[in-house]
């Protein structure tokens, strides 16, 4: 599974709700997709001027459990929305992180990360529901209620400022069109001291293996 369904969560954040971004810090999840349970961590590894990288693990228990990194890093300048400039990934049959090829953040065919690109709280006002109670593995939070939706996709997510930096309470996709568009995400913790597991500096190019795992997320 690709991550660039969840990037939106650190636009959110990072462009209107100006949460305060910590190395190692970060929030576990559990994803449902497709009858599967996935556990979802998503942490900051890296924090500059205007530029900020974020890690994402995607495992799943059992003796053939397996374990997915992908790093991104993301620049904000000035008034301008946020960008992703580079994408990595590590997979389990692989020994050194791959580059990810640019196209393989935007093959969402729903909602698009550019229905969340917000650079103030005003633009995310249209979105807004209502301030709700939500019960996840966490516990039981009060949050936001947001919903976007485009091309038969409808996403609903809650924000919350207590479970920072991330802020997500809980996320559920929904879509009339594309299976791998139903899923749901809850949070079950917060993390700090987080180690990143991807090293940039030893990435190689992406192989074609690798390339068409990605791929294939969205055929099914």
């Amino acid at each position: 599974m690709t991550a660039s369904k969840f990037l939106f969560l650190f636009f959110i954040s990072f462009g209107v709700f100006a949460f305060e971004f910590k190395k190692g810090e970060g929030s576990e999840f559990v994803m449902t997709s497709q009858g599967q349970k996935v556990n979802l961590n998503i942490y900051v590894v890296a924090v500059a001027d205007h530029q900020m990288s974020v890690e994402m693990h995607f495992g799943t228990g059992g003796l053939l459990g397996m374990n997915m990194y992908q790093q991104f890093q993301m620049g904000l300048k000035g008034s301008s929305p946020i960008q992703v400039q580079k994408g990595y990934v590590l997979t389990p049959s692989s020994n050194a992180p791959e580059v990810m090829k640019d196209y393989l953040f935007h093959q969402n065919r729903g909602v698009q990360m550019n229905d969340f690109l917000f650079n103030k709280k005003e633009d995310i006002e249209g979105a807004f529901v209502g301030d709700e109670t939500i019960e996840v593995p966490a516990g039981s939070l009060i949050a936001k209620h947001y919903r976007k939706s485009n091309n038969g996709q409808v996403v609903d997510f809650w924000i919350s400022d207590v479970v920072k930096p991330i802020g997500l309470v809980k996320l559920v996709s929904t879509s009339s069109k594309e299976k791998f568009n139903n899923y749901s995400i809850e949070l079950s913790s917060l993390l700090k001291n987080v180690a990143p597991k991807i090293d940039p500096n030893k990435a190689i190019p992406m192989t074609k293996a690798t390339e068409e795992m990605l791929k294939s997320d969205h055929s099914n």
